[in-house]
């Protein structure tokens, strides 16, 4: 038995019902990538939560070591805690004041100035020294 299709947009309802369901399975398929990416970025934040407080639980307990103990080793069971005095640094501020570069050259190190770089020769003759780190991922 043939079917004879009367009404034009009968036609064209069923051409494109081949394209929608093409699309309806893009959607869903999007849907679910959508859905995946959230749980993933919900998950992310909470394990970020769980190890910020850990952190400050962390660093609680070492400020309370610090203040509690002169620098040294102290057997602690079977593990061991060393205090240690806090790395003396210099300020450059201070240190440039005090000691300027032009009085003092060798204790300066020349670098590159990667903004300047940027603006005066443009990222595309840049691109031959340029280096990129490991891509990452951010949630906020």
């Amino acid at each position: 038995m043939n079917t004879t299709i009367q009404d034009p947009t009968d036609a064209q309802m069923i051409a494109v019902a081949g394209f929608t369901l093409h699309q309806q399975d893009a959607n869903v398929e999007m849907e679910q990538r959508q859905a995946l990416l959230e749980a993933q970025a919900k998950r992310i934040a909470e394990l970020q939560d769980e190890i910020k407080t850990r952190e400050d639980e962390v660093t609680g307990i070492k400020n309370t070591i610090l203040d509690q103990w002169q620098p040294g080793k102290y057997a602690a069971g079977s593990l061991t805690v060393q205090v240690k005095e806090g790395a003396k640094t210099i300020n450059a501020t201070k240190f440039t004041k005090t000691f300027p570069p032009t009085e003092y050259p060798d204790l300066y190190k020349l670098a590159p100035d990667s903004k300047e770089a940027r603006k005066q020769l443009g990222e595309q003759q840049l691109a031959p020294v340029m280096a990129s780190r490991k891509p990452s991922v951010v949630i906020a």
